[in-house]
């Protein structure tokens, strides 16, 4: 999709009408909320073809053999059904605080980021677009800890700065991904937390191909590298729906580095480890993982060769290289 510019009329159209189905849905009794979203979902399943057959294909291709045709029809469904719940709970953001967080969002695995934050080197969250993912830095900035999250800006900038708001709301800093290793690896020295999404399909210069559901899968290299200059702690994390209103934010233990001193091979060892703890968590709810993105679009070349990694690096060695430790 081209981008929108930034004065562009049918951008700021888009906006308005997003921003008043973002009211109504704010303003309406949760119930209605909900069935609204959940109504224009089911619209969108059934004439949005595209999106439909992606999902479609994308989860026959990663459960084939293991599920009946009717069973990944139904998780179609589910999948954009899962979709309207998350828009409608990212436009009632606004009405979770401190007080009431915890009877909409629970937490599993605290434990881990506490021994986390013991290690003093920084964390690094690994986490999908599950569940209602844009809630899982809410709240982790309500219990306290406030992350800095790395987002791919949207294509329309009057919507991309009104989701920002909402994402920034409790603490959360958003960078944008362009050249943002150095701006994550003085965080990280400085005992901070970042959050990277890594279960979309990235490019030959940016990731590494590594197993997602037995395929062949081009992941984002940053999560590894970063943890390998930095000692950074990994922890898997993603935020689940337990019915229709209700979450439970998980995270699990820190996933060990494997480290060599191949700088190449250990970047595919690490990104490969969490692209694991990543599946596990789409296998544990299937419906809830975005299947309409095109996860297998890049495809390893008939002589497969691992990207260079010397940009990135040197991103990381100059973040490094400025950072004062002691600051």
């Amino acid at each position: 999709m081209k981008p929108k510019t930034m004065g562009g009329i049918a951008a700021y159209l888009e906006y308005l009408l997003a921003m008043g189905l973002a009211k109504g849905l704010l303003y309406l009794p949760s119930s209605v909320a909900y069935s609204v979203g959940e109504g224009l979902a089911g619209l969108l399943y059934r004439f949005d073809h595209k999106h439909r057959l992606v999902a479609h294909e994308n989860l026959h291709r990663a459960f084939h053999g293991e599920l009946s045709s009717m069973e990944i029809d139904e998780l179609t469904r589910l999948c954009f059904i899962n979709l309207g719940r998350t828009v409608v709970e990212t436009c009632r953001s606004l009405k979770i605080d401190r007080e009431n967080f915890r009877q909409v969002i629970g937490v599993e695995g605290y434990e881990h980021i506490q021994q986390a934050k013991r290690r003093g080197k920084g964390i690094i969250y690994v986490t999908a677009h599950l569940g209602s993912w844009e809630l899982l830095p809410l709240a982790v900035g309500l219990m306290g800890e406030p992350l800095s999250a790395v987002t791919r800006p949207l294509d329309n900038p009057y919507l991309d700065r009104a989701i920002n708001r909402l994402r920034t709301a409790w603490g959360t800093r958003v960078l944008a991904k362009k050249q943002v290793m150095p701006v994550l690896v003085r965080a990280l020295l400085r005992g901070e937390s970042v959050a990277i999404l890594m279960d979309q399909n990235t490019t030959w210069k940016e990731g590494v191909f590594v197993d997602f559901f037995g395929m062949q899968a081009c992941t984002t290299l940053a999560p590894a590298l970063l943890a390998l200059r930095t000692d950074a702690s990994v922890l898997p994390a993603a935020i689940i729906r337990c019915g229709r209103d209700r979450h439970t934010v998980l995270v699990e233990k820190e996933i060990p580095l494997i480290r060599t001193g191949r700088l190449k091979a250990d970047v595919i060892a690490n990104t490969a480890s969490f692209t694991k703890a990543i599946e596990a968590f789409v296998r544990r709810e299937p419906a809830q993982w975005l299947w309409l993105h095109r996860r297998w679009k890049t495809q390893p070349r008939a002589t497969c060769q691992v990207p260079n990694l010397e940009s990135g690096t040197r991103y990381v060695e100059s973040g490094t290289a400025r950072q004062n430790p002691t600051q």
